[in-house]
């Protein structure tokens, strides 16, 4: 990811530490995985480049540790930059449109600072 990128962030991104499958959420396809989040974003990487301005409808899934369920939110998002991350994956920054309670409950509990 180019500096101009991290530059532009508003809010502080937060590191996962488990993993968070992201899907489409009208047809249920595999997009890709969580890299980071904030109240206010997502960067998800996935295999195929996101085009700037596209809306996504997502169902975010994870299976936190320590506990037995998995947790399944729901929320829109706008493509803000797309950009490859290695040889075969994009890293695609979101702006987080709207968000069920249960999506920002899981943002929330993944609350610890980039390089703390």
């Amino acid at each position: 990811m180019s500096t101009s990128v991290i530059d532009q962030r508003m809010h502080p991104r937060w590191t996962l530490k488990s993993s968070v499958s992201v899907f489409e959420q009208q047809n249920k396809e595999y997009l890709g995985l969580l890299v980071d989040c904030s109240e206010q974003g997502l960067m998800i990487s996935s295999y195929d480049y996101l085009a700037p301005g596209t809306r996504l409808q997502l169902d975010l899934v994870d299976i936190p540790p320590n506990i037995d369920n998995r947790r399944t939110g729901q929320g829109v998002v706008e493509v803000v930059w797309s950009d490859k991350i290695t040889p075969s994956l994009y890293g695609n920054g979101c702006r987080l449109v709207e968000s069920s309670s249960m999506l920002q409950s899981m943002i929330r509990s993944y609350s610890h600072p980039v390089g703390s």
